[in-house]
Parts: C-alpha cells; structure tokens; sequence
C-alpha cells in the first residue's frame, strides 16, 4: 500500500498525474452587482384643494387655488402614525445591493447603497440638492449562523451605516419614535448637526427574542473653551466636535399571543451656549417599552422607515404589498407602548444651575381586520416637552419656567378608521375621524389694575406655533376624511376624499378697525373643507 498522502502510482509510463481540483469556495463568475432596478417607487398624480372656505392668504399654512400637487395640509394629524411619509410622494430609491456567502463557513455578507431622489424637491427648482438626493440607509451587514443552517434566522448579527442611522431609533410607533438624525424634519436627536451621522449596531436574533447594542456618531456645533497660545487666558470658541449615541435593546415573545420590547439609550448633545452655564454638557437619556398582544401567527407590526432596503433578486423585497383578503379569516392586535426621556437643560428657575427635564409619550393601538373589513382605534399622549424634545425644550436649552402664573398642557388625541373592499368592483370604500386636544405653553400676568391676563401659545409640532388672543384658551381640534379608493392593477390605484377640519386655534394680526394702527389678533374661521383626486403607482 502507498504511503499516507503519497501520489497513486501512473497506470503507464509517462502517464500524466491525476490532477486534484481545489475545494471551490466561491462561484468561478459573480452574480454582478444589481445596478439597474429601483426601489419603492412611488409616483403621484394630485389634483385638488385643501381649503376652499378661506381666499388664499387668510389662513395658515397658504392655500393656493385648485391645482395639481402634493400640500401638507392633506395629511391629517391621525394619517400614516407609522411613517415619516403621507402616502402621496413622489419619489424612489436606487439601491446597489450584494450579498455573497463568507468564507467562513456560516456566515453571510451583504451591503447595500440606498440612493433616495425625490422627484418632487427636484421639480421645485430651489437649487438645494441636499433636499432631492440624499442616503436612505446604507448599510454593510455581517450575519453568522449559530444553528448551523444556511438560512436559519438564528446567529449573530453587525450592521454597520457608514452614511447615516436615521433608520436605528428607540420606540416603536414611529410617530412618537426618538434618537433619529433626520435634521431636515425635525427629527435629529442631536441639535445643531453638522452632516449626517453614521454608526453600527450588533445584534443577536434567537427563534422566540433578540437583543441589541449600537452606538451612533454625530458632529455639532458647541461652545468649547481652549486656553490662548502663549498665555493664560481662556478664550471661548465653537467648534464642531463629536458627540456620541448609545442604543439598547431586545423583544422577546413572551407567548405565541404576546410579545414584548424594551429599549435604553443616552445621548450627548453638544455644550451650553448661556453665560452662566457655558460649557456644560447637554444630554438627554431614557427608554421605551412595548407590549403587544396579536393573532398568533401573525408579524409584529413594525414601520417601513425603520426598514433595512434589500435589492435581492432571489428574495424581492416588496415595501407596499397590495393587502390580501380572506373571507372568514379575523386577525387582530393591540399594542400599548410608552417612552419616558429625562433631558439635562439650563434651570430657568436657578441662575449657574442645570436640571434634568422629563419628557413622555404613549401610545395605545388597536387593529382588526375580518375578512374584507378592517377597522383601528388610536390613542397618543405626548407632553410638551416631548412634543418639542429635538429642540430640546419650548425655549431651546432651558427647562420650562414653573414660576407662577407658567403652566403647560399635554397633547392628546383619539382617532379611528374603518373600511370595507368590495371585490368584484375592487373598490375600497373609507372613514377616518379623530379629536385632538394641542399641546400649550400659558402664561398669565396682571395689568396695572391687579386683573389677571392671560396668554396661551398652541405648539402643534417643533416650529409650527399659534398665539392666541389675550385670555383665550386652546380648545380641541375635530378632523375627518371619506374616502373611495379603486385598485386599478396591482401597481395603480386611484383615489377620491373629501376631509374636514374645524381647528380654532389658528389666527392672524389685523388692525383695530376704531383706532387703526393698532394691531389685533384675531381668530381665522375656523372651519377647514377641501377634497381632492389621486392616481399614485407604487413599484
């Protein structure tokens, strides 16, 4: 017999050698890189008018006349909770996507490049590019099996966003999400943001929980003290230094009815600029929970916008999937989750001190489809603090005055939906009503005859305001829409509403018509009527 790893000898002379073929580990030709096909496009055809009791100009926002086009006004305060968009953009991604097995064995490598243009900025011809092109999520992931099973679930996991984490945040319901980078929204965690900010996530998933760890970088512009070359002095300038994010977490499935998330995370956000406090460290920390309880079987909700974007040819990844009906069939969830942030802000109260401002929201959901009708109900209580937490505060840096006469009130609204699809003619028609009781910031002083005036400041979101006049208290805000919805194909569908606003919170300065130079606040009617017609493709 040979000898161990010795050759087998010729069958002639002069044989050639059997030749022995290397252990192939990757494909001798790579599936090239999927350059060619676009993402979760969304294109829009709007015809309508948002407000057609008021002239143009008499009410805020502007409501030109009938015309074609996407208005913010359309979107409700109860549309799309669990997304950053209406529904009606005008947009899509081109995402540069591969993924190639390891080599080692087990392990998975992808990366994709996710290039958002959105058609609409680009048409509006402000020359901000920054606003129609920009990262929708780039990543590079590593997964390693631990089950041993090439397309098992279970394993390690490191995501990395070399461009910007937007999409890495706490909470669940994204409307009342936080840690995002979004500045351009009012949606960035750090203020005053130079760029973007890129970061990276390791996570472990296992079949019933999963936990998470990550970090995120940011660049702001603070206030840093340095000491003047050659001297003693200290001189105070601003510069751009990093700051850091940390994010925590994990769900588990508690039964096959009920699972569960909790999320932690602590933010730097840069130094005080106010002179008694300059210097100081901004910061804001805290954590979100959520329980859900579902039709067993059924995927826990989660928004699009928190998605990773995947250009997989084997595994196409359909972000609006046309929704499916099964007569007789009743699935169900109902989700209850909550956030408590505490925010370090200068003491209005207390000259050279800081303190640690709480900010909460909560939100309680409900959904129930059987068969071809499906209805929800919404709860969310946001306080104003939170309402303003990426401002941070309803004077920026300063933690809200709670000298007598100040006083705040919290956000909350109620809201829900039905609608019913009728096959055989693909129509869907729906109803939508919800009442929302503003978030307000009051203050009250006397005149000179000890006679109390007060006045109220309604904060609908960070930056969008209304004053109202002297002694006049915020009162809830009524919204409604019907609509009729027609499926088309599979990619196109058109839809018809008619929506109804009655918010009398909204004003405008005139002059006082018996002295004429004075200017007075005064309510704009407060009765809101428009409509409109849509056609969007989705693909």
């Amino acid at each position: 017999l040979p000898a161990p790893g010795a050759l087998p000898p010729a069958a002639e002379a002069g044989a050639a050698l059997p030749r022995i073929e290397p252990r192939a580990t990757i494909p001798a030709e790579e599936p090239p890189v999927r350059v060619g096909d676009a993402m979760d496009t969304r294109l829009t055809w709007t015809f309508g008018d948002d407000d057609v009791l008021h002239d143009t100009g008499q009410a805020q926002p502007i409501s030109p006349n009938v015309s074609i086009g996407d208005r913010k006004q359309y979107r409700l305060f109860f549309d799309n909770l669990n997304s950053r968009f209406s529904g009606r953009e005008n947009l899509t991604h081109l995402a540069l996507y591969k993924k190639m097995p390891g080599f080692i064995e087990g392990l998975d490598t992808e990366a994709s490049l996710v290039l958002r243009i959105d058609l609409a900025s680009l048409s509006r011809n402000s020359n901000n590019v920054n606003q129609a092109l920009y990262d929708a999520g780039s990543f590079i992931r590593a997964f390693y099996h631990t089950d041993g099973k090439a397309d098992g679930k279970t394993g390690l996991g490191v995501t990395l966003w070399p461009l910007d984490t937007d999409r890495f945040r706490l909470g669940y319901l994204y409307d009342i999400s936080w840690g995002g980078t979004n500045a351009s929204i009012n949606q960035s965690i750090f203020p005053r943001i130079i760029g973007t900010a890129p970061g990276a996530k390791v996570q472990f998933d296992a079949e019933r929980f999963s936990v998470f760890a990550g970090f995120k970088v940011a660049s702001l512009t603070q206030l840093q003290r340095v000491l003047t070359p050659g001297t003693s002095e200290v001189e105070e300038i601003r510069i751009a230094q990093t700051n850091y994010g940390f994010l925590l977490g994990g769900g588990v499935d508690l039964h096959p009815y009920v699972h569960a998330d909790l999320g932690a995370g602590y933010f730097q956000q840069g130094r005080f600029d106010w002179p008694d406090v300059a210097g100081e460290p901004v910061y804001t920390y805290g954590a979100s929970a959520r329980v859900v309880a579902h039709t067993k079987g059924e995927p826990i909700p989660q928004s699009v916008d928190f998605l990773l974007y995947r250009n997989d040819p084997d595994r196409p990844q359909v972000i609006f999937k046309p929704e499916a009906y099964t007569p007789g069939k009743t699935t169900w969830a109902v989700s209850l989750e909550a956030s408590n942030l505490y925010q370090n802000l200068k003491d209005f109260e207390s000259a050279g001190a800081t303190t640690r401002q709480a900010a909460r929201a909560g939100a309680l959901q409900a959904v129930l489809k059987s068969g071809y009708a499906r209805a929800s109900v919404t709860g969310i209580y946001r306080d104003l603090p939170f309402v303003l937490r990426n401002q941070p505060s309803f004077i920026p840096f300063q933690s809200i005055p709670e000298t007598r006469g100040a006083s705040t009130g919290d956000e909350l609204f109620f809201a829900l939906s039905a609608d019913y699809y009728i096959a055989p003619a693909r129509l869907t028609p729906g109803i939508g009503a919800g009442l929302q009781l503003p978030a307000t910031f009051k203050t009250t002083s006397f005149d000179l005859y000890s006679a109390p005036i007060a006045r109220t400041v309604v904060v609908r979101e960070q930056g969008n305001l209304s004053i109202l006049p002297y002694d006049r208290s915020a009162v809830p805000i009524f919204q409604a829409r019907v609509s009729l919805k027609w499926d088309i194909s599979r990619i196109l569908s058109a839809v018809a509403w008619v929506q109804y606003v009655r918010d009398n919170n909204g004003t405008f300065m005139e002059r006082d018509p018996s002295e004429g130079t004075l200017a007075l606040r005064t309510f704009v009617n407060p009765d809101f009527v428009g409509g409109g017609v849509s056609a969007q493709a989705r693909f």
